[in-house]
């Protein structure tokens, strides 16, 4: 199990810097920065879930809808949490242009007992691999997301470039 967290985060790394050397560029070269802020319902409520349901991320997005971020948020049991990750931004055709498909994979730390069952393949020490699908609009350079938490909630961001 603790295998995997190395192993997830390797990934991440290398296949960012792969596809940055698809264009001679390199793996933190970005066209702009995405701030984005939401909040966070779960499908079923529970009398374990604790604080604030906020979430904060900045994602460096590179012209070829390849990025790389971090997200800041305490977990559905009081406990501050961090998300590292890269992903792909996939834009719907024609008419549908503003309208994408976003996938993240990385690592996500601070789920730690009595909670740290809460999420797949969590190590002792609250590190676990993550992979994240959303549904976005994004228009002049603000945006909004619907991001998928597995089958515990579902998380609502809006968000601006800069």
């Amino acid at each position: 199990m603790k295998s995997v967290i190395p192993a997830a985060f390797l990934l991440t790394a290398f296949s960012s810097q792969c596809l940055a050397e698809e264009k001679n560029e390199k793996w933190y070269e970005y066209d702009h920065l995405y701030f984005q802020a939401g909040s966070y319902i779960h499908y079923s409520s529970s009398d374990e879930h604790d604080g604030p349901n906020l979430f904060g991320a900045l994602e460096a997005q590179k012209s070829n809808d390849w990025l790389y971020g971090l997200a800041l948020f305490d977990n559905s049991f009081g406990q501050f949490s961090q998300y590292l990750y890269a992903g792909k931004i996939w834009s719907f055709p024609k008419d549908w242009q503003n309208f994408h498909f976003k996938l993240t994979a990385g690592v996500i730390h601070g789920y730690k007992e009595p909670w740290d069952d809460k999420i797949p393949f969590n190590s002792s020490n609250g590190w676990a691999p993550g992979l994240i699908p959303s549904l976005g609009y994004k228009k002049n350079g603000f945006g909004g997301d619907v991001i998928f938490l597995g089958n515990s909630a579902i998380l609502f961001t809006v968000g601006m470039d800069f």
